[in-house]
């Protein structure tokens, strides 16, 4: 069996996702379409083992007004798929009870010696299986871009109204890999 043609470290049909790739930790905001604006530390860590997909893992913490950690709040385990054109499918599986499938697409802003410098996803919901005892959410939107070597994200929630409403974002950093 033939090896699989690798570009920046994954399959080839992986490429434009690449730039996920890594452990990233940082801090975000929340709260403020509800009124309760809280602040949240984040690490996702995002893999490849040289098959076609990536894997999807997603912890946070509730901060106190010093930064320090309170509690876990959520986490989501996932595997994000490619699709033609640059296109991404994430599915996730969410603390909160619920899973969701999102499509999108990727726009790679900049690259440099075969390496993504910059890019932009952008997601929706497309599916959603939520258990009856969980939280009305009916879907989402999530932005996430490379800018200046940091993982920046959005994520808008559908709950009740038709239009998607902020919910939280972050800046993450890339930890450098001391391997």
């Amino acid at each position: 069996m033939a090896e699989p043609q690798l570009i920046a470290g994954v399959p080839a049909p992986m490429a434009h996702l690449s730039w996920l790739i890594g452990s990233w930790l940082g801090v975000g905001v929340g709260g403020e379409a509800s009124g309760k604006p809280f602040q949240f530390a984040q690490e996702i860590q995002i893999g490849c083992d040289g098959r076609e997909f990536l894997t999807h893992v997603s912890r946070s913490w509730l901060l106190d007004a010093a930064g320090n950690r309170i509690k876990p709040t959520a986490v989501e385990f996932g595997i994000w798929r490619a699709t033609e054109n640059n296109g991404a499918i994430l599915q996730l599986t969410h603390s909160y009870g619920y899973s969701e499938t999102l499509t999108g697409s990727v726009e790679v802003t900049g690259i440099n010696t075969a390496v993504i410098t910059g890019a932009r996803l952008q997601l929706h919901t497309i599916r959603i299986m939520r258990p009856d005892d969980t939280a009305t959410y009916r879907g989402s939107e999530r932005i996430i871009g490379l800018v200046d070597g940091r993982l920046l994200w959005r994520l808008d929630t559908l709950t009740t109204s038709e239009q998607p409403a902020a919910h939280v974002s972050a800046t993450l950093t890339k930890l450098v890999d001391h391997e």
